[in-house]
């Protein structure tokens, strides 16, 4: 008999009514939950580089496997406009007028062949005929500039036997090769303080930018390199500091390097680092809050995000918001794609065949999901509750590669502010929150999947924990939640052993010991716990499930302790799952998400054991824990989203429509 779907989203009180008897129920009435989410356009599969193609509503060029595909933003889609069979998986592609009165054209290269063609572009991106230039070897990356301040441009071209300048003569291209270095991996251009330009290039091999000056007539001298960041792979030009002169920005394995124009007028500074990231893909320039300086958006190739980072007054940058794109951004632009007058962000994720487009408020902060970056290694597991009495939901996470968790409090606008981690053992794998030791602070029970451990962390009240204290339970402990067993006023844990099919109950005397551990065998490979009170004599019960199974163990409460577990089934596999009435309709939603999928799913309650039609929004690669609160104070309740392998908590903030006034903070303690 195949599984109920919806019975794969079941939570704790729809598992506990399935065993009373109560039925689930799908009903087709549209709910009216809404989240602020991400927004990803169709391009298509294959895509290999896009640039835009400027001015008001002006369409973006995407290479791809079939060609040139000229795309145009209309209202919250791409429409497809002009195509050209030329240019197909293009990895090089560079815009500009050329001459600089004259009209756009493209160049365009792949790594198929030594040569670069050059097109004029039509209004509504349409190529023009493409004349071909043979280059001494692949193309690597590809500019447009002028040669001397206002006069002629030319096309700047990096290839694996160093660097080839194309000029214009009448019908025809002229090419010339220049001293540069071999494989250099981008180029940018640099307008002197003679007004001449010169031409930067990325050395991966020496770690070092070639620096070549423009005399103004076409020729190019070498000048001494600049030491800069391990492996740099790209280079752009920008005056972030406000003086008029453009300073250097640097990708590579260190993350983003800034070269600061010498004083002087010539030449560059050594390096400072500005984000001290690695995975960086890309970073473009732009100004996103309106204040005339030169902010910086930077894509995290790894974690699939953006990060915006704002100039300061000072010259130097401070840490925006990140947000969520989809699966493998490589290229990142900064510009007013949907013509409002605000800078938006585009990027082009050539892992998942989309673009996600980030609309700009004009203040700095864009619209799409904002992520907050771990720096603890994979996460699997997240609490949410008030860690330093500020009436503010905090966040704990765990990382069970790195050992450790981490403490998040919330700043009451849907940020949050991390503290430094705190090592808990080996492979943390669950979490639980509660007043263990009865001092009104919150405390945190962690569950040690590698050492068959639970961890209790005492709360300072100020979002700071004591010292960890262990106490064994079974083999592979991989699941924890709290009840009141042995009496009302207790806290007591049960945790799954899920190597040795096991449950273990610690009884707390609520000074913070756990000095009674009782263990109980149940059914093959249990994974999930669900208190409740299944019999209905006011004492709270356990439950102990696998989602592999429909058998489920119960161990009935006595108000003293819980008896031996018995074995009762359910009508489908039951997961416990996360609820809440996101849209304060009166019905609790339900939550799971989906880890395959890359996104979560939201079942509306439109009755008690009905639910609507799932909602589905994408998040990030592997979503594997969810929890909830209500984190910019507006009386909605939001999520909370931890990604495993990307070490990234999406935060979903509720944009559901409602009249009612807001919700108190939540109260302290309790189960995760």
């Amino acid at each position: 008999m195949p599984i109920c779907p919806l019975l794969r989203s079941v939570l704790r009180a729809v598992a506990l009514g399935a065993l009373f008897g109560a039925v689930l129920r799908a009903t087709p009435v549209r709910a009216g939950i809404e989240f602020e989410t991400r927004r990803d356009l169709d391009i298509g599969s294959e895509a290999t580089a896009f640039v835009w193609l400027g001015g008001t509503n002006a369409p973006l060029l995407v290479a791809d496997g079939n060609g040139l595909q000229a795309w145009r933003l209309t209202g919250s889609n791409l429409q497809r406009g002009a195509r050209s069979p030329a240019g197909r998986s293009a990895q090089v592609l560079a815009v500009g007028p050329m001459p600089l009165t004259g009209p756009r054209q493209v160049a365009f290269a792949s790594r198929d062949a030594a040569r670069i063609a050059i097109a004029p572009l039509g209004a509504d991106g349409a190529l023009g005929p493409a004349t071909w230039i043979d280059l001494p070897a692949l193309a690597r990356a590809a500019v447009v500039a002028p040669l001397a301040g206002g006069t002629g441009a030319a096309v700047f071209v990096a290839h694996d036997d160093g660097l080839s300048v194309l000029q214009q003569a009448g019908e025809t291209w002229q090419r010339r090769e220049l001293a540069g270095p071999r494989f250099a991996t981008d180029l940018a251009v640099v307008a002197n303080r003679e007004g001449r330009t010169d031409l930067v290039a990325a050395d991966e091999a020496s770690n070092q930018l070639h620096v070549l000056r423009g005399d103004g007539n076409g020729g190019f001298a070498p000048a001494a390199p600049i030491a800069t960041q391990r492996r740099p792979r790209r280079v752009v030009a920008a005056d972030i500091t406000g003086d008029g002169r453009a300073d250097l920005l640097v990708l590579g394995e260190d993350g983003l390097t800034v070269h600061r124009a010498a004083p002087s007028g010539a030449g560059f500074l050594d390096g400072e680092s500005l984000w001290a990231v690695p995975h960086l893909a890309d970073v473009a320039t732009g100004d996103a809050n309106g204040d005339g300086r030169v902010d910086l958006a930077v894509v995290d190739r790894s974690r699939s995000t953006v990060t915006v980072l704002l100039a300061t007054p000072s010259g130097g940058v401070s840490l925006g918001e990140t947000y969520l794109a989809g699966t493998g951004p490589e290229h990142l632009l900064v510009a007013d794609v949907d013509a409002d007058g605000q800078l938006d962000a585009l990027t082009l994720n050539t892992l998942a065949g989309s673009a996600t487009l980030l609309r700009g408020r004009g203040d700095g902060t864009f619209e799409g999901i904002v992520g907050v970056r771990g720096a603890l290694g994979d996460l699997t597991a997240v609490v949410v509750d008030d860690f330093n009495r500020d009436d503010l939901p905090d966040l704990a996470v765990a990382s069970e590669d790195g050992g450790r968790i981490g403490i998040l409090l919330g700043r009451g606008d849907g940020g949050f502010t991390a503290l430094p981690p705190i090592a808990v053992g080996r492979q943390p794998r669950a979490l639980a929150v509660g007043d263990f030791n009865g001092d009104d602070q919150v405390d945190l029970a962690v569950v040690n999947f590698g050492s068959d451990a639970v961890v209790i962390l005492a709360g300072d009240g100020r979002g700071g924990f004591a010292a960890p204290s262990a106490i064994a339970v079974g083999i592979g402990p991989s699941a924890i939640t709290t009840g009141s067993f042995s009496s009302p006023t207790a806290t007591d844990l049960a945790i799954v052993n899920s190597l040795s099919d096991s449950v273990s109950v610690l009884y707390g005397d609520g000074r913070g010991q756990f000095p009674t551990v009782a263990t109980f065998p149940v059914a093959a490979r249990p994974s999930f716990l669900i208190v409740g009170d299944t019999n209905r004599d006011g004492n709270q019960d356990l439950v102990v499930g696998s989602e592999f199974s429909e058998a489920v163990a119960i161990l009935l409460g006595t108000g003293q302790r819980l008896d031996a577990p018995t074995t009762n089934k359910l009508s489908g596999t039951a997961r416990p799952s996360v609820a809440e009435d996101f849209d304060r309709d009166g019905q609790m939603d339900l939550v799971n998400p989906d880890e395959s999928g890359g996104r979560i799913e939201i079942l509306p309650g439109t009755a008690p054991g009905q639910f609507g039609a799932p909602l589905y929004i994408l998040v990030g690669r592997d979503p594997r824990a969810v929890a909830t609160g209500d984190f910019d104070r507006d009386g909605r309740i939001d999520l909370a989203v931890v990604h495993r392998d990307t070490q990234t908590i999406a935060i979903l903030l509720n944009r559901s429509a409602t009249d009612l006034p807001a919700k108190p903070p939540r109260a302290r303690g309790g189960a995760s």
